[in-house]
């Protein structure tokens, strides 16, 4: 019996290497105010339905499916539908006893249970038995008339079981109070046998009734038993068992370590590989020590040494129970939760403890767990090497005798070996299932195991550092800095990295280094170990070697100079890459690299690096360059050297060259003048190009007596300073050729003086054109001028149509190529105004063949209102005419003839009225048409 105190919860972490099973029937557990889980998912899930209410013990117990089949307080019988069973009720167990109850089925009797239960504090009803028929009440069960059936009284709180060597049997084992006395009781086909085997042995349970309260176990092995005396002289006791005979011995007396403010140790629980003992070591101020012990020693003094304190807190933690998911799980009073222990073969702080882990939905946790027979704790395997590409060794782990096994290992393969060894292709969760024949029964097993990936242990680089002043070649080398090649792509989140003097250290992972080592030789092998932070099994080894070097030289730089741009700011863009060589000198670009800084101090601590490619700030501006060993930046040496920023040339404009072909070649260097300008021809270069490209690259020159090879040419010309050739400047210019032409000298322009006989006139000057040409093939542009020096220059031209401006006047003409107008020539001839006789032609012949096409009188400029009749032979008159249309056309325009046809072929008699006060005659004659 336990007083209500504080509360408290723990989680525990699953052990990588070693995957715990066990069967069904402890996979549901009601305890508490109606709390309840069940682990038939592999984790524990709250249960809500339970009807127990208990301060203290409880039993559950399921079939080997996992599916309940009934629990109690010790007192009241619930069924699988948590309805009380029929005479399910006044068991002679008590809710405040420690261990109020454990279930225990019937050998052979599949529907047979024996509820074992204990009183409270040395009670008078002691140990009793009662039996569950599960084939009565429609097959949710009852208890039936064997009820209550006394084994031995008084006896403590109390009570274990664990099944018999044979793999059939159990034994059932309590404690008598007032007696050192262990009653074993033996469960078989035949049913409880009532006369127990005693061992008398250890310390005698006596004192306050409150001293019969306390935890007692089996381990799952079945060989040794742990249990827990709370209150006065409170201490824990560890014996030997034997499954064989139920004799319990050699005791080990553990005190020393416990509280002394009242309670003590409590709750006991062993771990699933039965090698560590966990103990609640509680007091009345609700304050709680969990202990682990080492349990390996076979003396008191070992293990007392080997504790190790889990928790220690104001939380009330009592029962300890071993769960079928390999964990161990701890009652936290009255509180909604349990504590945990996720790895729970650990030792120390790598067990894993989690307070207030599991949230059991809103039910509370008082002071017990239900108690299971430890047997069914006692049948699991192990999985060991669990590296993808190397054998995992799975070992099965009972103590019954085996007749076959079957394993199946979730890759597809099987064995039939009892411990066999795997190899799985790739990483991954497998679902391993072992199923195992004894003598007896058939049992069947499986669960997930986790296969991790091989690391991969990437290839170092060697190590290089600088010597410093000692000359020793013993340096300090920083490991850390090669973990990351060692992982290459693989998360340092997985894996993890150490370091060895020799291969066998590596191997075995002893003798780590520190990751600030100093060499103890040059060009010393070190061992890089890379392994799962999971699995320390799954690991790869690789070496480098530490390397001191002497420091390198950083040779004398020249200046860096170069052009300015046409922005005239000093400021260039500098490729640094040129002046690398010069640095290192002869030293190896695989082992030294080069970088550059704005001033000293950044070249010393390395930082603010240039870009390669950098823009000066001012000009003759100093820069420093840093050459320094590729593994260990801070081996250097400094040196600089100035960017300086010449001004250019110019490259004057050269005025584009028109020339007449005279097949004559052309002397490139008259051109000098034009580029060089105000420039020395002393402190340049001049040459001549036939493309920008050849002008750039200062390639192809041209000699300076060219015949041009195409037309129009364009010739580019490169500037550069004597001394410094990279600085130029280019221009460029056209030679165009055109054909010679000739102008001819054509006859003088005359025309007749109008009736204003002022001598002046309207000459069409384009009819000079032919005469000009005068048969010359090509196309022309004639203009015409005034003056010979308006002819040559192309200027001032006048119109074609043009009034003379003297009698007689002097014209100058122009005839050019008039793809190329620059080849012309020039001449002239007069334009002349005569008093003019008129002339009257004898025919025409309007048939418009451009030949006398009209009947035209000459000379009649200067009679303005002069008028024509035309008569036929008939003496009718047909036409009438005046100076306003100047000439007759052959088509009547009067009296009754046909006015749109031309007259007939024949004679016509015209009469010409000058009508001039100075000339009063009229003149007459005939003109012949015809066609």
């Amino acid at each position: 019996m336990l007083c209500s105190y504080s509360k408290i919860l723990l989680l525990c972490v699953l052990l990588t290497n070693t995957i715990i099973l066990a069967q069904g029937e402890a996979n549901i557990w009601y305890f508490g105010e109606n709390a309840g889980l069940d682990f038939n998912s592999g984790s524990p899930v709250a249960l809500l339905d339970g009807q127990l209410d208990t301060f203290e013990g409880c039993a559950t117990i399921s079939n080997p499916e996992g599916s309940l089949l009934f629990y109690t307080d010790g007192i009241t019988v619930w069924d699988k539908t948590h309805v009380v069973m029929p005479n399910g009720t006044g068991l002679s167990g008590n809710s405040s006893s420690t261990q109020s109850a454990i279930v225990v089925p019937r050998p052979d009797f599949p529907d047979i249970y024996y509820i074992f239960a204990v009183d409270a504090q040395a009670g008078s009803n002691g140990l009793t038995y009662s039996e569950v028929d599960l084939s009565l009440n429609g097959g949710n069960g009852a208890v039936t008339a064997i009820k209550n059936v006394p084994l031995a009284t008084p006896t403590t709180e109390k009570i274990t079981a664990i099944e018999q060597a044979n793999g059939i049997d159990f034994w059932v084992v309590g404690h008598r109070w007032d007696s050192n006395e262990f009653i074993t009781f033996e469960v078989t086909a035949a049913g409880v046998n009532t006369t127990p085997i005693v061992s008398a042995t250890g310390q005698v349970h006596t004192g306050d009734n409150d001293g019969a309260i306390g935890y007692m176990k089996i381990s799952p092995n079945g060989e040794k038993l742990a249990l827990a005396k709370t209150y006065e002289n409170s201490f824990v006791e560890l014996f030997d068992f034997d499954t064989v005979t139920g004799i319990i011995s050699n005791p080990i007396f553990i005190t020393g370590i416990f509280q002394t403010e009242l309670e003590g140790p409590y709750g006991i629980e062993f771990s699933p590989n039965s090698n560590l003992l966990y103990i609640s070591d509680v007091n009345a101020f609700a304050n709680t020590i969990v202990h682990q012990l080492d349990i390996t020693f076979n003396n008191a003094t070992d293990i007392i040494n080997s504790d190790s304190i889990l928790y220690n807190g104001q939380n009330f933690i009592a029962a300890i129970q071993l769960a079928p998911d390999g964990k161990i799980y701890l009652a936290n009073a009255y509180l909604p939760f349990l504590d945990v222990i996720e790895s729970p073969n650990e030792i120390g702080a790598a067990a894993g403890y989690s307070n207030q882990a599991i949230d059991l939905n809103g039910r509370f946790s008082v002071f017990g767990l239900p108690p299971f027979i430890q047997s069914f704790f006692n049948f699991d395997f192990t999985a060991e090497n669990l590296c993808a590409g190397n054998e995992t060794e799975f070992t099965l782990e009972t103590n019954e005798d085996i007749i076959s096994v079957l394993w199946v290992f979730g890759d597809g393969s099987t064995s039939t070996d009892q411990n066999p060894t795997h190899t799985y292709a790739a990483a991954g969760t497998y679902t391993v299932t072992v199923t195992v024949n004894t003598q007896n029964n058939t049992r069947t097993i499986s669960d997930e195991i986790t296969i991790f990936d091989t690391p991969v242990a990437n290839k170092i680089s060697d190590y290089f550092l600088c010597d410093d002043s000692s000359n020793d070649m013993m340096e300090e080398f920083d490991l850390n800095t090669k973990i990351p090649e060692v992982l290459g792509n693989q998360s340092a989140a997985l894996y993890e990295v150490a370091f060895y003097e020799n291969l066998s250290d590596a191997e075995n992972d002893i003798n780590r280094l520190s990751l600030l080592y100093t060499n103890t030789i040059n060009n010393q092998e070190i061992f890089a170990r890379i392994f799962t932070i999971e699995n320390n099994d799954c690991n790869a080894i690789t070496s480098f070697l530490l390397i001191v070097t002497d420091p390198p030289i950083a040779n004398e730089v020249s200046d860096f100079i170069v052009c300015d741009d046409s922005s005239g700011d000093m400021i260039e863009q500098f490729d640094l890459n040129n002046k690398i060589p010069e640095v290192l000198g002869g030293q190896s670009p695989t082992l030294y690299e080069v970088a550059f800084y704005e001033n000293l101090s950044d070249a010393e601590i390395d930082i603010n690096r240039l870009p390669l490619l950098y823009t000066n700030i001012t000009n003759n501006q100093e820069i420093f360059a840093r050459i320094y060993t590729i593994d260990d930046a801070d081996c250097f040496e400094i040196t600089s050297f100035l960017l300086s920023v010449i001004e250019p040339p110019i490259a004057n404009n050269v005025a584009d060259v028109e020339l007449c072909n005279d097949n004559e070649p052309i002397n490139l260097e008259q051109f000098n003048d034009d580029v060089l300008g105000q420039q020395s021809s002393a402190e340049h270069t001049i040459t001549f190009h036939i493309s920008q490209e050849d002008a750039d690259n200062d390639t192809g020159a041209l000699p300076l007596i060219y015949q041009p090879i195409s037309n129009p040419e364009q010739i580019f010309v490169r500037i550069e300073r004597v001394t410094d050739s990279f600085c130029y400047a280019t221009t460029s210019f056209f030679i165009t050729l055109g054909e010679e032409v000739e102008a001819f000298e054509p006859e003088a322009l005359t025309l007749c003086d109008d009736a204003t006989l002022d001598e002046i006139e309207v000459f069409d000057l384009s009819l000079q054109n032919e005469m000009i040409i005068n048969g010359q093939t090509g196309t022309y542009t004639i203009t015409y001028y005034t003056s010979q020096i308006d002819a040559t220059s192309g200027s001032n031209p006048i119109s074609n149509q043009y009034t003379n401006t003297s009698n007689p006047q002097t014209i100058f003409a122009r005839i050019g190529d008039s793809n190329n107008p620059f080849c012309f020539a020039t001449t002239s001839f007069q334009l002349i105004v005569e008093d003019c006789e008129f002339f009257i032609p004898q025919g025409f012949s309007p048939n418009n063949d451009g030949l006398n096409d009209v009947f035209e009188i000459s000379g009649l400029n200067k009679f303005e209102g002069y008028e024509l009749q035309i008569y036929n032979r008939y003496g009718q008159l047909i036409y009438n005419g005046t100076n306003e249309q100047g000439f007759w056309n052959g088509i009547p325009n009067y009296g009754l003839w046909n006015r749109d046809n031309l007259v007939p072929v024949g004679t016509y008699y015209y009469v010409l009225f000058l009508n001039n006060p100075e000339v009063t005659e009229s003149h007459t004659g005939n003109v012949y048409v015809n066609y």
